[in-house]
C-alpha cells in the first residue's frame, strides 16, 4: 500500500484549523554534502511561511509564528481550495522573474502593489488529515505533498529536488544569478528547530542586521547610509554601514519607519568617524544585507541593502557562520524513541554517528541527551545540567556522551551503540 493511500484511506478525524507548528532550520554550511543521500533543491528568496488549513479555511504564518494571513491572502485562498480535511504545509512564498529566479526585493515590491504575483512553494508537509506526518521521511513526505497540490503551477507550486550531485546543481545556481542549495536527509524526520539533517549553501553572503542608526545625506537623497548590528555575546556589536541597494521611494519609507525609534544615545559602540553626526535608533528593525565578505574586524565589505525582514526578531540576529565541518556522505543520524530510553516525550534524543559531527546548540537538547561526534565537543557549549562524558567506540561509532540530570544510568538501549553510558546526575 502507498504512502497516499496508508493516509488517505484513514477517517479523516478533524476540520478544525491546525495550530502553527515551529519549522525547521537549516545549518549554513560552506559545501555542498556528496552522496545519494541527500536531496537537494532550490533555496528561494523569499518570506519562510507555514500554510496550515481546516474546513475550507486557511492561515499563514511566519517563521516566528506570526499571523501574515492578510499580507499574503492569495496564498491563503488557494490553499483553502485544496482538497483536503486538514494540512500544514512547510514553504517559501515568492515572486519569480522570466527566467525562474526568486528576489526578495522584488517580493517586497509585489506586496505593496501586485500581490497576485506571489506564489507559494511548498517544500514539506508536516500533517495531513489530522495525523502528524513530522515522524515520517522526508521523501515521503514530499510525495505526499506532490499529490495535494495542483499539477499545474500556479499559485501553490511544489519544490522539486534532485538527488545527489549537489555540487553541480549549486554550480548551475550560482551561474545564473540564483541564491543557493539547501540539502536534506532524504530519510530524515521533521524537526521544529535547527538541524544538521538540512543544509544551505549559499552562492553569494547575505543575511539579516539590526538597524541602529543612520547617517544624514549632503546631498538631495534622505539620508546617506544605515548603521547595522548584530548580537554578539549577549550585545549588539557595531558591523558597519550599508549605503547602496535603495530607490527613491524606500529611501522615503525607511525614513518614516525610523523616525518613531529615534533616541540620543548611541546604540553601539562605533569607531567616532565612522558614525559622526548619527542618528541613533532603538533597535526594533531587521534588515537583510548582500555582503562580499566580513572583515577581522567584523564589519562588512561592498554590502547592499535589500529589504526590511518584518518576520525576523532583532534580538535572534547574529552572525551566521558555516558550520566547522561539512556533513560527509557516510553521516548518518539513528534515531531512538522515547519510550526505549526512559525520558520524556519533550526530550529529542540521537545518536550522531562519525562523520556527521554537530554542535550541540543545534540538537534539540533542551532537557534532552545526544550523542554527537567528538569534533564537534570541543567548540560546543553545552546547557546547564549536561556533562560531557567519554565513552568507548562499538559498532564503527566515535562518540561523545552528554546527558540530562534525570537520564537513567547504563540504560540498555544504549548498549548496542556504545560500550557503557553513565548519565550527570
Amino acid at each position: 500500500m502507498t504512502a497516499e493511500r496508508s493516509i488517505r484511506s484513514r477517517p479523516k478525524t478533524t476540520t478544525a484549523l491546525p495550530a502553527f507548528r515551529p519549522v525547521q532550520l537549516a545549518t549554513l554550511v560552506d559545501a555542498v554534502p556528496g552522496g545519494n543521500r541527500w536531496l537537494h533543491e532550490m533555496k528561494y528568496d523569499g518570506y519562510r511561511l507555514e500554510v496550515v488549513v481546516g474546513g475550507s479555511r486557511a492561515r499563514a504564518f511566519t517563521r516566528s509564528g506570526l499571523d501574515w494571513s492578510e499580507k499574503f491572502s492569495g496564498i491563503v485562498d488557494a490553499a483553502a481550495s485544496l482538497k483536503v480535511d486538514s494540512a500544514v504545509l512547510d514553504g517559501e512564498a515568492v515572486v519569480f522573474d522570466a527566467e525562474g529566479r526568486s528576489s526578495f526585493q522584488t517580493l517586497q515590491g509585489a506586496l505593496k502593489g501586485e500581490p497576485g504575483k506571489i506564489a507559494y512553494v511548498a517544500f514539506d508537509l508536516l500533517a495531513l488529515n489530522g495525523e502528524d506526518l513530522s515522524s515520517r521521511p522526508l521523501l515521503e513526505r514530499k510525495a505526499l505533498l506532490r499529490d495535494l497540490l495542483p499539477k499545474t503551477p500556479g499559485r501553490l507550486r511544489y519544490s522539486d529536488h534532485i538527488r545527489g550531485s549537489g555540487e553541480k546543481l549549486l554550480n548551475s545556481f550560482c551561474a545564473n544569478g540564483l541564491e543557493g542549495v539547501v540539502s536534506k536527509l532524504a530519510d530524515s524526520r521533521y524537526v521544529g528547530a535547527r538541524s544538521a539533517a538540512w543544509v544551505k549553501t549559499k552562492c553569494i553572503q547575505r543575511q539579516e542586521f539590526v538597524v541602529v542608526g543612520w547617517l544624514p545625506s549632503d546631498k538631495s537623497r534622505a539620508f546617506r547610509s544605515l548603521i547595522l548590528a548584530v548580537n554578539d555575546n549577549g550585545a549588539l556589536r557595531y558591523a558597519g554601514k550599508v549605503g547602496t541597494g535603495f530607490d527613491t521611494m524606500e529611501l522615503q519609507r525607511l525614513l518614516e519607519v525610523m523616525k518613531p525609534l529615534e533616541q540620543d544615545n548611541p546604540t553601539v559602540k562605533a569607531p567616532r568617524a565612522e558614525v559622526r553626526d548619527a542618528r541613533w535608533l532603538r533597535p526594533r528593525l531587521v534588515a537583510e544585507i548582500a555582503f562580499t565578505e566580513m572583515t577581522n574586524e567584523g564589519t562588512l565589505r561592498h554590502p547592499s541593502y535589500l529589504g526590511l525582514r518584518d518576520d525576523k526578531k532583532p534580538e535572534a540576529v547574529v552572525v551566521e557562520k558555516p558550520a566547522l565541518e561539512t556533513p560527509a556522505p557516510g553521516g548518518e543520524i539513528v534515531p531512538i524513541s522515547n519510550a526505549h530510553v526512559g525520558l520524556p516525550p519533550s526530550v529529542t534524543v540521537r545518536i550522531i554517528r562519525a562523520g556527521l559531527p554537530i554542535l550541540l546548540s543545534q540538537v534539540e537538547l533542551g532537557l534532552g541527551l545526544a550523542i554527537i561526534a567528538p569534533s564537534a565537543l570541543a567548540h560546543a557549549r553545552l546547557p546547564a545540567g549536561l556533562t560531557h562524558r567519554p565513552l568507548s567506540a562499538k559498532d564503527g561509532l566515535s562518540v561523545s556522551f552528554a546527558a540530562a540530570w534525570y537520564h537513567q544510568n547504563d540504560n540498555p538501549a544504549l548498549r548496542r551503540f556504545v560500550s557503557s553510558a553513565r548519565a550527570a546526575r
